[in-house]
């Protein structure tokens, strides 16, 4: 089973999509940047969940480091966020990230976005 590293400070957000991928993944979790990298180098995720603002490093700075990393920059990045405006988007792409969802989504959205990055 593929598996997925969801990195996000707020637990009942996590958790949530969590219980969204279970079914087609292997779910990890981090709660900070500095987890987050420690257990993408660990567990080579085939996708990498990612909140924005979180304690310590930032999900920019995350991102941007994930993708200059050759043991990790084939993994996908799925940006996941409440920051709605067309700049938060340009510069997760700038840094790499491959898709991009903003707080609130359907379940739907999220499940579909995973798979197709994944396949």
């Amino acid at each position: 089973m593929k598996k997925v590293l969801i990195i996000e400070d707020e637990e009942p957000i996590a958790k949530a999509e969590g219980l969204i991928l279970e079914d087609y993944f292997e779910v990890h979790y981090a709660k900070n940047g500095k987890e987050g990298y420690d257990l993408a180098k660990k567990l080579k995720p085939e996708l990498i969940i990612l909140d924005l603002m979180l304690p310590g490093r930032g999900g920019y700075d995350l991102c941007f480091h994930f993708k200059q990393d050759d043991e990790l920059k084939n993994i996908k990045v799925l940006m996941v966020t409440a920051l709605s405006q067309g700049i938060d988007e340009d510069k997760g792409k700038l840094v790499g990230a491959n898709a991009y969802l903003t707080k609130p989504f359907e379940p739907e959205q999220l499940k579909s976005l995973a798979l197709k990055l994944t396949k």
